[in-house]
């Protein structure tokens, strides 16, 4: 492949310098927006929690409605509100996988603080913190879910089956 001359180069692709700080600054500066827009998600699901008490939440369990099957979701939300108010044998009674999956939520809400604050602290190592941050986040989702991925690849495997 030929290299091409400067005045062959769009605008575009003559100001484009691999690893500059200008490319630098601008993918810290979407993490951090990333970052704000996941906190501002996991904090609405607890205060979502803190407004609904456990049996007047608006969701309603489609799949149970639907079918009258009780996936392992059920009573996610009754059990969240129940955490929140600190009510631990009461939110483990709606649902057993409650607690887990709340602590995602919660430590996810802290982990997007701190891992920004680091990125910003630590500028020339942002791509290893952001991909520290990654790999962490999908682990900890990873065991946090694990029941509710089992039972949809479970579900998903049965789809197939009857096609």
């Amino acid at each position: 492949m030929a290299l091409s001359s400067p005045s062959s180069l769009s605008n575009n692709q003559r100001h484009y310098v691999p690893n500059s700080k200008l490319n630098s600054d601008i993918s810290t500066r979407a993490y951090h927006y990333v970052n704000l827009l996941i906190g501002i998600a996991f904090a609405g699901v607890i205060l979502y929690s803190l407004i609904y008490k456990a049996n007047s939440h608006p969701i309603p369990a489609l799949l149970t409605e639907a079918t009258g099957e009780i996936p392992p979701s059920k009573g996610l939300s009754a059990s969240f509100s129940e955490i929140v108010r600190g009510n631990l044998d009461l939110a483990n009674a709606y649902n057993p996988f409650g607690i887990r999956i709340f602590a995602f939520f919660a430590l996810q809400l802290l982990l997007r603080a701190f891992f920004s604050i680091v990125v910003m602290l630590k500028r020339n190592g942002a791509v290893s913190i952001i991909l520290t941050d990654s790999i962490v986040s999908t682990l900890l989702f990873a065991y946090c879910f694990w029941p509710l991925i089992v039972y949809t690849l479970r579900q998903i495997a049965q789809l197939i089956q009857h096609l």
